[in-house]
């Protein structure tokens, strides 16, 4: 029988970033959430948020092992910023989204990036969202949002195989810091239910 692991990875980003969704669009089943109506000025970009977190799963399965991803969002405003403390015990990688179409937010990720670095040395995948055929600003947000060790992908959050894909790639950064090697070789994919 193969090993089976399970794997905390938290998805950080500013408001607005796209959490939500990119756990809604790669989770097995249905996302359990915080969501509250938005007040203020944020309002107008967005009608709800994330007050508290968000969780779903995804399996994941090779030849030699099968792992479950828990994936837990966490509230991209800075006064929920408690939760990015409690959220991040534990956690086995982290998932910082930063929206490409929004410069503007790009600092708040950066502080996001130093924020759980302070809290754990565990695997970062900075995807940079609605930039799956723009590495132009997948470079540009390598150089605002530094994060030393980080892999740095375009993708689209709202296709789901898109952002199964980019959490692909955060495990495969797991597994090769895990076994200080490339897991280039190593073939994984979303189990089929």
């Amino acid at each position: 029988m193969n090993p089976h692991f399970d794997f905390k990875i938290v998805v950080a980003g500013p408001f607005a970033a796209g959490k939500t969704t990119m756990i809604a669009a790669s989770a097995d089943g249905p996302l359990v959430g915080t969501e509250a109506p938005t007040s203020g000025g944020e309002a107008a970009v967005k009608a709800t948020t994330t007050v508290g977190m968000e969780y779903g799963t995804l399996a994941v399965a090779s030849d030699s092992f099968s792992v479950e991803l828990n994936l837990y969002g966490v509230p991209g405003q800075e006064r929920f910023s408690f939760m990015w403390d409690i959220v991040g015990v534990g956690m086995d990688g982290l998932f910082l989204l930063v929206d490409a179409d929004r410069p503007e937010t790009w600092a708040t990720s950066a502080t996001m990036a130093a924020h759980f670095g302070a809290l754990s040395s565990t695997p970062v995948v900075v995807g940079v969202n609605r930039a799956s055929t723009r590495p132009e600003v997948v470079e540009q947000v390598r150089h605002a949002v530094p994060v030393p060790g980080a892999r740095y992908i375009g993708f689209e959050v709202i296709d789901p195989q898109d952002a199964r894909n980019a959490l692909l790639e955060l495990l495969l950064h797991m597994l090769e810091q895990m076994n200080d090697e490339p897991a280039a070789q190593t073939s994984v994919q979303v189990a089929t239910p």
